[in-house]
């Protein structure tokens, strides 16, 4: 646990960094990713204005298992990655939700 808290913040970032970018080369763009959740959820009924308030969800969760889990070293990690995402998706222009 010493060594997570003496960790630089620039290894944090860098650490989410490369984790997105993995996550990545498996998932394709985030932002397509949450467009198709985002399109199931309307589907089942859920109404959420646009897919970057999924992200919001996300985070969400994984506040919600960091009470549980407090030392989760990948939680922290996901959450600085969700934040990254829900940036780019706040700046995404998804009124044409169909061509993006």
């Amino acid at each position: 646990m010493d060594e997570l808290a003496d960790r630089p913040l620039s290894e944090w970032l860098e650490i989410a960094g490369a984790t997105l970018q993995e996550r990545g080369l498996d998932y394709g763009d985030p932002r397509d990713n949450i467009l198709r959740i985002w399109k199931l959820c309307r589907v089942l009924g859920l109404q959420l204005r646009d897919p970057s308030e999924l992200v919001l969800v996300f985070i969400a969760t994984k506040l919600s298992r960091q009470v549980e889990s407090p030392g989760r070293e990948d939680t922290y990690i996901d959450l600085l990655g969700y934040a990254a995402i829900l940036g780019q998706s706040r700046y995404t222009d998804w009124h044409n939700l169909d061509t993006y």
